[in-house]
């Protein structure tokens, strides 16, 4: 059996033949046979085979929006006719130079091809790099091969954090006189003295200074201790909101992915300072939320990039409240300064709704509030509000989704939390993490 685009040649060929003998026309003779011969000509020809396509990349890991160059190198070692190569890429991928799609006419003898192309992505994320497809045919198109195109390729698009190293510049006014207050109680302690106090159980016997506890007087004859500085100086705790409700905006610049930057920046800030942060994650695609155990250093800012990187928002099924009970034995244990990045304005009581959400909001900052509380430092809960795109029809005047952002931060603020409110689309967050430190310390 013919393929049909050979019979649509060998049939005009037979006709012409037939019709050429029929009336004895030697044109028609002629035509039939210069086509019959040519069509089994370049029926004999081969497609291109023996090809090798190897694809590379310099290296697996980019911040948003950096380009990514894909290399492709083609050999063919036999055949003559068109070459395609194609790679399919992820719907968030954008090509910025080049095609992912490239036609190729190969001559005889071996051919060694190098085709590239640039992409771009605006959002972070892993994403795979399909196996590409190569498809050869013959000169005359009637015979064809095909195969891939170099194995796939996993990409990760890690949010790129913008250093707010400026904040060490800004000098502010203690808050509190008590160096304390700014020491986390857990964490590895240096060989630095800072006091002697009485001993405490659980405190190691080498620690016992003797010689101090000989010459004090007490009524419990209770020795002493040298106490040392700790090896960090703060403890920090970030809880992310990732519903559904942060992700309003283009696809490039919404509260969901200025969520993951200020956060980055901030681990950055702290952890370049030598505290010990950790961070929880809620309203994530998955039900549980996703943790980041409290340590300290660059290894904790690598695994705090991995995080943000694999964040997925999901429903609002879980508020801070509960997120708050799920770390309760870490903030507990720190007593650390906390931030919780969300919109204020989705807890908002409109009218005809229950005022649940907002009450809930509320107890989860007065909750953090008296963890603070108990430890002896000042209640520092720091709420950052990233306030959505302004709709184009209300520049000019004060919006409503700004009014009721006001109604709850005043509520909050109230129950002890401070409130940064962000805009990202007028305000980088370094200049707002700047003016906010600048304020309140």
């Amino acid at each position: 059996m013919f393929p049909t685009s050979l019979r649509t040649w060998i049939a005009p060929a037979m006709l012409m033949l037939l019709l050429g003998l029929f009336l004895g026309n030697v044109p028609l003779l002629a035509g039939g046979m210069f086509v019959l011969i040519s069509t089994l000509i370049a029926t004999a020809l081969p497609p291109p085979s023996g090809i090798v396509v190897e694809r590379r990349l310099p290296r697996l890991i980019f911040w948003t929006g950096d380009t990514l160059t894909v290399d492709r190198r083609l050999t063919v070692l036999r055949g003559i006719g068109p070459i395609f190569v194609h790679d399919p890429l992820p719907s968030e991928a954008l090509v910025t130079d080049g095609s992912n799609l490239r036609a190729l006419w190969k001559w005889p003898g071996a051919r060694t091809y190098d085709v590239s192309y640039q992409l771009a992505f605006p959002k972070r994320g892993r994403f795979t790099l399909r196996e590409g497809r190569w498809q050869s045919q013959s000169p005359f198109g009637f015979r064809s091969a095909s195969g891939t195109a170099g194995k796939a390729l996993e990409v990760s698009v890690v949010p790129r954090v913008r250093s707010v190293n400026r904040l060490n510049e800004v000098r502010v006014p203690a808050r509190s006189q008590r160096y304390q207050d700014d020491v986390a109680k857990t964490g590895a302690s240096t060989n630095e003295f800072r006091e002697i106090r009485p001993y405490q159980p659980g405190d190691p016997i080498k620690r016992i200074n003797w010689k101090a506890s000989a010459r004090a007087t007490g009524v419990n004859n209770v020795p002493l201790v040298n106490e040392l500085e700790p090896e960090t100086k703060k403890s920090v705790w970030i809880f992310l909101d990732m519903a559904s409700y942060m992700e309003v905006g283009s696809p490039l610049s919404n509260p969901l992915e200025n969520t993951v930057g200020a956060s980055g920046a901030l681990a950055q800030y702290y952890l370049w300072k030598g505290s010990t942060l950790g961070a929880y994650a809620y309203n994530t695609s998955g039900s549980a939320g996703e943790l980041l155990s409290p340590e300290s250093g660059r290894k904790q800012f690598n695994r705090m990039v991995h995080l943000l990187t694999s964040l997925k928002s999901g429903s609002p099924n879980l508020d801070l409240l509960q997120a708050v009970e799920r770390c309760k034995d870490f903030l507990l244990q720190l007593h650390p300064e906390v931030y919780v990045i969300t919109r204020l304005d989705v807890h908002y009581a409109r009218l005809g709704e229950a005022p649940a959400s907002l009450d809930r909001l509320q107890a989860a900052v007065s909750r953090l509030a008296s963890m603070r509380a108990h430890s002896g430092r000042p209640g520092r809960v720091r709420i950052v509000h990233v306030a959505p795109e302004e709709p184009a029809y209300e520049l000019n005047a004060p919006s409503l989704l700004k009014w009721e952002t006001r109604v709850v931060s005043g509520v909050l603020r109230r129950a002890g939390a401070i409130v940064m409110e962000w805009e990202p689309d007028t305000e980088d967050f370094t200049l707002a993490l700047m003016r906010h430190v600048h304020t309140y310390g």
